[in-house]
């Protein structure tokens, strides 16, 4: 990696929490949460490899606390799934918000 790449600035976290996998399951546990990992995997392995899910899911809920790990009542048992963190919902919602404004004045 170049030096450039490594760099931070003040909205690194921000950046590397929106990517495109990262942002396709916080997407999701937004509209429905806590899903099981059986849930993600399946709505999202048209789009991402089964490797960058697995990657996903440990920097979104060990390396940045934006889901929590949580059991799940399922007809074998419990299960192992994921909400999302209370105060990252919030900010989701008003990035989603945000985007809409700025598609707004670019169509302008």
């Amino acid at each position: 990696m170049s030096k450039k790449e490594t760099e931070k600035d003040e909205i690194w976290v921000l950046r590397k929490i929106l990517s495109r996998p990262n942002y396709a399951v916080i997407s999701l546990l937004l509209q429905k949460s806590p899903r099981t990992t059986k849930e993600l995997y399946s709505i999202l392995e048209k789009k991402f490899t089964r490797k960058t899910l697995i990657i996903t899911l440990r920097e979104l809920s060990l390396d940045h606390n934006v889901i929590q790990p949580t059991h799940i009542r399922t007809d074998k048992g419990y299960g192992l799934g994921y909400r999302l963190n209370p105060r990252i919902k919030e900010i989701a919602k008003s990035i989603q918000k945000f985007s809409k404004v700025v598609e707004g004045i670019r169509d302008v």
